[in-house]
């Protein structure tokens, strides 16, 4: 459940591709506060304090079912939703968050059945101009992109996880850095710096070490950016006022 939404019903989820194409129309141009404001929701100035807002706010306004299970944010249509902050010129502003790693009993886990397979085989980006000078209320909603991986950029993926997963059962998750992958990497995913999970170590007993996440790396990022920024004039009007 929504930290920021706790008592809000959501709407039911898109029952097809063309309704969700619809409400991102709808709310496509529009900034957060002027989304909030419509549905009588309280946004937050301090966007430093105010971690994950703009897309839990975009996935309420979706219809988005998945509540944080490790399943595609629109679960009958198998999309997962994942917003972009991006710069004036249409460049992004940090990578992307895809799913949790697993650190323990991960042998003969499958790329094809794995939580980053299901996640990453078709992603709804939603882009949010959102420079660092700009209020939380002040950032907007720009424009909208259905990623599918080619068969050459998953095969990629796959060769990425097959790396990254083993090293994990070699025990080698602590050597592991943002370094490694061409399209993904793994990289620590925590609230700080002393939240510790456990993982298999060299010699097969447990150890400990930060949860991790898979990460799409900024140069995909880039990729995507450019495929949707000749849409827009640039660079992209600011509303700081």
């Amino acid at each position: 459940m929504s930290r920021y939404f706790e008592n809000v019903t959501y709407p039911p989820q898109p029952t097809s591709l063309e309704e969700l194409k619809g409400r991102l129309e709808r709310i496509k141009g529009f900034t957060l506060g002027e989304l909030a404001e419509a549905l009588d929701l309280p946004c937050p100035h301090n966007s430093t304090k105010a971690k994950g807002y703009a897309g839990e706010l975009v996935e309420l306004l979706l219809g988005a079912d998945a509540n944080n299970l490790p399943v595609p944010d629109f679960t009958r249509l198998g999309i997962e939703l994942k917003t972009m902050p991006i710069d004036r010129n249409f460049e992004p502003l940090e990578t992307t968050y895809l799913c949790h790693a697993p650190l323990t009993s991960v042998r003969g886990i499958d790329f094809y059945s794995s939580v980053l397979y299901s996640k990453v085989r078709l992603i709804l980006f939603v882009f949010i101009l959102a420079e660092r000078e700009m209020a939380l209320a002040q950032r907007r909603i720009i424009d909208y992109y259905l990623f599918a991986p080619d068969e050459s950029e998953l095969a990629q993926i796959k060769a990425d996880y097959d790396e990254l997963m083993d090293m994990v059962t070699e025990g080698q998750a602590q050597q592991i850095t943002a370094r490694i992958g061409t399209m993904v990497q793994m990289r620590p995913k925590c609230a700080d710096g002393r939240q510790v999970v456990p993982c298999v170590t060299a010699d097969g007993s447990f150890g400990w070490t930060r949860p991790r996440g898979f990460y799409l790396r900024r140069e995909v990022n880039q990729n995507i950016c450019r495929r949707v920024a000749p849409r827009h004039q640039l660079p992209l009007a600011l509303t700081l006022s």
